[in-house]
Parts: C-alpha cells; structure tokens; sequence
C-alpha cells in the first residue's frame, strides 16, 4: 500500500506500532479487540493475515491506544498535539505559582 508520500507502507510496521502500544500501555490484544467491539480472533487474524483495519477500526484501535491513527500508519504524531500538551502543562505551572501569590 503506498502511503501519501509515495512509499510502501508496510503492514507489518502498523501492526508493530500496535504491539508496542499494547504493551507500553500494558493492555492486551483481547482488551482491545474488546474495546473495539470485534472479536479477538478477527482483531489476532488481522495481526496474522497482515491485514489494514478499516478507518473506523483504525480509529478505534488507535484511540483505545490513546494516540492517532497518523502516529499508528506513519510513527509521527502531529506537532499541534505536542504543542497543545505543552500549554496544558505551562498553564498548570501557571495556576500552581498565581495560588501560591499572597492576595
């Protein structure tokens, strides 16, 4: 399959990302295959045939994973998320310093 940049996307890379996923987030195939409302023999025949989840499938794998589908098919996560993590955690810094200003 040839992604938009015009290389071969293997499906065996996908499904790495898959698996590291699993286990950073120390789950399961079963849970996810669970979480997606599929059974785990079609989730672990996917993974076996090499076979693409459809876009829906994709997302739902992908967010029960807590990261994008991007990140699952190219290994980048967009920048716009990071940056949106980063302010996050500034504006917490933020509020943590102004409550600890005497009034």
């Amino acid at each position: 399959m040839q992604d938009y940049y015009g290389t071969i996307m293997d499906v065996h890379i996908f499904w790495d990302r898959v698996k590291f996923m699993i286990r950073k987030n120390k789950t399961t195939q079963e849970a996810v295959a669970r979480a997606c409302d599929r059974p785990v023999s079609t989730f672990k025949g996917w993974i076996k045939k090499n076979y693409f989840p459809t876009v829906i499938d994709g997302y739902l794998i992908a967010d029960y994973l807590g990261v994008t589908v991007e990140y699952l098919v190219t290994g980048k996560e967009r920048a716009a998320r990071k940056d949106i993590e980063d302010i996050r955690c500034l504006l917490h810094r933020a509020e943590e310093k102004l409550g600890k200003i005497p009034s």
